[in-house]
């Protein structure tokens, strides 16, 4: 078993505005912790999680993680590995408009939940014939609110740093999937960027058969699965996710490959 903490305070990041000035970032403090069996063992597990906790509420990220390993032969093992990702960010960048003249960098709250689970099974027939698998379905939403820009990217209070748009600056169009915003509150759009939610979805997957069938030369079998698909929903469920990763058409790639020694 074994654990970190860490304290970062107030720092300066030249990245956040894409090119634009540095923006005074708050300190955030981490934790983990981590546990692990015998993975010698014929039952063998795992389990951790970190935790990140922004200052003034700038953000805060957890993330679970786990791992078990069954080997009920000795030629044969099988793994399960989710991992489960959760994280909200007040200012997550969005993109630089122009506006005057003047440059703006939009930023939005981003909610984002992510979860993966790897599953593997390797299985020894013989010394010479061996089949591996691997499979890895992703699935991830994030969902954008509280549409902001940069005014003081230096300020001394973090919320003086950023300026929110009211409900009468910004409008949401369905027909453009993108929001307009009205800065000056005239009755006509300044700018516009599009719906930053997103939902993406993938499954990777192969299949390897080995086969030593002369001493020094291999054939490989391998068949290789992905699926990949995305909306702009933003919205997360398990259910909905993996059913429409599922329907997505697969891409099946099938390969040979043999070797042979020749003894000179």
């Amino acid at each position: 078993m074994n654990g970190q903490f860490t304290r970062q305070t107030e720092n300066i990041s030249k990245s956040l505005l894409r090119g634009g000035p540095s923006f005074t970032e708050p300190g955030e403090t981490e934790l983990n912790i981590n546990i692990r069996t015998d993975q010698s063992k014929q039952l063998a597990f795992y389990a951790g999680s970190f935790h990140l906790l922004g200052d003034r509420k700038s953000q805060n990220m957890h993330v679970y993680w786990a791992g078990a390993e069954v080997k009920p032969l000795n030629s044969l093992s099988v793994s399960l590995s989710p991992e489960y990702y959760v994280q909200n960010m007040t200012m997550q960048y969005i993109s630089t408009n122009t506006f005057y003249n003047d440059t703006r960098y939009l930023f939005g709250e981003l909610d984002q939940k992510t979860l993966s689970m790897t599953f593997r099974v390797n299985l020894t027939i013989n010394p010479e014939l061996t089949v591996e698998y691997y499979g890895q379905p992703f699935i991830s939403a994030g969902k954008y609110s509280n549409f902001k820009m940069v005014t003081n990217p230096a300020a001394d209070r973090y919320t003086d740093r950023y300026a929110m748009y009211t409900g009468s600056q910004i409008a949401y169009s369905d027909e453009d999937s993108a929001y307009n915003v009205d800065e000056n509150s005239d009755g006509s759009a300044d700018y516009s960027f599009s719906n930053p939610d997103f939902n993406f979805r993938q499954f990777r997957s192969n299949l390897v058969v080995r086969w030593e069938y002369h001493p020094g030369s291999t054939l490989y079998l391998v068949w290789s699965q992905g699926r990949t698909g995305s909306d702009s929903t933003g919205h997360y469920s398990f259910s909905n996710d993996m059913r429409e990763l599922f329907d997505v058409t697969p891409r099946n790639v099938f390969l040979l490959k043999f070797s042979y020694l020749f003894m000179l």
